[in-house]
């Protein structure tokens, strides 16, 4: 069994971080409720045509789930929203700030509506936001490139000579896994108690939260963090090193016992371990450019295979530096079996699985929808005749 199955969730999203946490709960089996504008959908399916004409974006976060297209500006619209809603275990919004408000289907709205069983206060509400729904940045829409800067990402990235961006829409993420959590913790206590409540994630907070020991280094040592392209603020040796064949060996160095390791019997260099420089981890990183440019000039002078045997016969962490196309064709991503095949109308397409392996339960596995796949459906299950639906789908409604 799926360990969500029968849990319904309703979203009002769009773009990655919401939609991103509604699919990881597909994932896990409930049934998600995609509501979309009728025409358009959600802005992420237009960001290319990569997957037989469907967006690449849409097919990484839209899978299992069911897709009905709403006018939310008509009364129709709106009724029917609302009666999903009293239906609802949970909803879950990153629309743009005030905007559930203005429509009526903020949570306390939708908690007290009388469509929902009187006995009952066990909604559970997610709100997704950059910053909040109070303070002074409430009212500014936040995508990930903003927060990105905002929250300090592009000025400790990149290189000494220019900041840069991390390629992935990691402060989405960060909410949409922050709000996948919050969700099932939820439901957790709501099975103890009985009880729902609201829940708020934003991305400023969230990626707060991870820029881990750099917080405690400024409020204690007043350092700001350095580009340092490849390599690491803390530790030395640390990261990707060019060999003598152009390729990248990438190793970690975490602890003294490994720096004696790494100096006498990887790059044969023992009177390394002798010089006050280099003597503990802190002095490596005050002499970092001295040091650093001794192992790039050893590294450079032998092939990729010959460290990485040494490296392994040392015990060291290490690794390769892998394209996109290596890593999907790695030998663990098959071992894992993470590549799986799904459905999609006429055409079988490649998915990254959800990488958690449940010892006693299953993931599922659905193709995104097509949009508006599930409107008769789901007007159906409310009561909906076939000509009711007909004469919304008429009028623009759905």
């Amino acid at each position: 069994m799926h360990p969500l199955e029968g849990i319904r969730v309703l979203a009002l999203e769009s773009g990655v971080s919401a939609p991103l946490c509604t699919r990881q709960l597909g994932d896990l089996g409930a049934e998600v409720v995609k509501v979309e504008r009728p025409g358009v959908g959600d802005n992420s399916r237009h960001w290319d045509n990569a997957v037989h004409g469907e967006s690449s974006a849409h097919v990484w976060v839209n899978r299992n789930k069911r897709s009905l297209t709403l006018d939310l500006k008509s009364d129709e619209g709106q009724d029917i929203f609302r009666d999903l809603a009293a239906d609802a275990d949970v909803v879950v919004q990153n629309f743009a700030p005030g905007a559930v408000e203005r429509l009526g289907f903020d949570y306390e709205s939708l908690r007290d509506d009388e469509r929902r069983d009187d006995a009952q206060d066990d909604l559970i509400y997610v709100n997704i936001s950059g910053y909040g729904r109070s303070g002074p940045y409430r009212d500014r829409k936040a995508y990930d490139m903003v927060m990105q800067g905002e929250t300090g990402l592009i000025l400790s990235n990149g290189s000494p000579d220019a900041p840069a961006k991390i390629p992935l829409s990691i402060c989405d993420i960060n909410a949409a896994m922050y709000a996948t959590i919050g969700t099932v913790t939820a439901l957790f206590q709501r099975a103890r108690t009985g009880e729902g409540q609201e829940l708020d994630v934003t991305m400023f907070g969230g990626m707060l939260s991870w820029l881990g020991y750099f917080p405690h280094k400024y409020w204690h040592e007043g350092e700001i963090p350095e580009r340092v392209g490849m390599r690491h603020h803390l530790l030395t040796p640390y990261g990707p090193h060019e060999t003598a064949d152009g390729a990248y060996v990438n190793f970690a160095v975490l602890s003294e016992d490994h720096f004696e390791l790494f100096c006498r019997d990887v790059i044969e260099r023992p009177a390394l371990l002798a010089d006050e420089r280099f003597e503990t981890n802190e002095k490596r990183i005050e002499h970092r450019e001295t040091f650093e440019s001794i192992v790039e000039s050893e590294i450079a002078t032998q092939d990729r295979d010959y460290w990485a045997e040494r490296l392994q016969d040392a015990g060291i962490p290490w690794g390769d530096v892998n394209r996109i196309d290596e890593v999907l064709e790695h030998p663990q991503t098959d071992h894992l079996d993470l590549i799986k095949t799904v459905q999609a109308g006429e055409n079988e397409i490649k998915v990254v699985d959800n990488p958690i392996d449940f010892g006693d339960a299953s993931v599922k596995r659905e193709a995104m929808p097509d949009l508006g796949a599930d409107n008769v459906d789901l007007l159906t299950r409310l009561g909906y005749s076939a000509e009711e639906i007909a004469r919304l789908e008429a009028e623009g409604v759905i």
